[in-house]
């Protein structure tokens, strides 16, 4: 079923209060949060480039990094947004100078050294911000991650309008059965300028400018895919299947509510830049190539939202 919704603003509703239901039992209840964010902004540090997942090789070849993730793709590179709120957590890390994990969205064109993508989430990464404290960031590549792109404002790319977050800022992170606190991410093509805008929460602070991805995909027409999950890198040599860093709450899939790491809102903007779409599960993907590592499960609310757990403790 896709449950769609006319477009007035950006983000501008939030979903009620409403209960998960797994095989049909009310599991509990999932109230609105948020993400307090502290004005700490990483800086000094050099460009650090990322690692696309290739889902058409070995997940050995995957140079170190595991996922666990939900993927939705359409007919078309003519999506002009996605929507995500993702569950915020502190995973430990078992090499904490070089191993990272986070949670994050991916919208993403084109294919070989024309991949592009425009990204954002949290992520646990010390050796870049000195630190094991879950941060907001943002990421774009424009050539499959090869000589183009970089976290935040390290180099030009990203443009920032509006400070009311500063991307690199730490995050609060939910507590098992405890609260959780999530992060509201939006992120919308204006048909005007190609320009990819940024909303969390429900504020614009900033946009990807379409001149970043010159005649590629999402310079010129929209995503044809869009991604959302967990990601860990194991710098151990293991490539994931033998690392106990964690992914999300560092708790498998299965252990739900409070316990596990979650992504809901899943949903995609049409062609037509006007309407949200939530996909249905059977329109969904995933990936996880270390189940035993790192899983995933989806579980609905009453209203029919979807929820997809994921992550884990790692594994030995």
């Amino acid at each position: 079923m896709d449950y769609r919704c006319n477009r007035t603003h950006p983000n501008s509703t939030m979903p009620q209060s409403s209960s998960i239901h797994k095989n049909g039992t009310s599991v509990a209840s999932a109230p609105r949060v948020r993400s307090p964010i502290k004005r700490q902004v990483i800086t000094g540090h050099p460009i650090m480039r990322k690692n696309r997942r290739n889902f058409s090789v070995p997940a050995a070849s995957n140079s170190g990094h595991q996922y666990s993730i939900v993927v939705f793709n359409y007919a078309s590179a003519s999506m002009q947004g996605a929507t995500a709120e993702i569950d915020v957590w502190d995973p430990s890390l078992a090499i904490p100078a070089s191993d990272f994990s986070l949670s994050q969205i991916w919208i993403t064109a084109g294919a070989s050294s024309s991949f592009q993508t425009i990204e954002a989430g949290w992520q646990v990464f010390p050796g870049r911000a000195g630190d094991s404290l879950p941060r907001l960031f943002v990421y774009w590549t424009a050539d499959d991650y090869t000589s183009t792109g970089c976290y935040d404002l390290i180099c030009p790319g990203f443009v920032q309008t509006n400070n009311i977050y500063a991307l690199g800022a730490a995050l609060t992170p939910s507590t098992y059965n405890g609260n959780q606190f999530t992060l509201v991410i939006e992120i919308e093509r204006d048909q005007g300028t190609g320009n990819w805008w940024l909303f969390l929460w429900g504020t614009a602070i900033g946009y990807w400018p379409a001149s970043i991805y010159g005649n590629g995909l999402l310079g010129t027409s929209g995503a044809s895919s869009i991604q959302w999950g967990g990601e860990i890198l194991d710098s151990s040599g293991s490539n994931g299947f033998h690392s106990l860093t964690q992914m999300g709450s560092g708790y498998f899939a299965e252990q739900g509510w409070e316990k596990a790491s979650f992504v809901r809102r899943l949903q995609y903007t049409d062609p037509t830049g006007s309407v949200l779409i939530a996909p249905s599960q059977s329109e969904l993907l995933t990936y996880a190539p270390a189940p035993s590592c790192y899983d995933y499960q989806f579980q609905q609310d009453s209203s029919g939202q979807l929820y997809f757990y994921h992550g884990g403790p790692g594994c030995t």
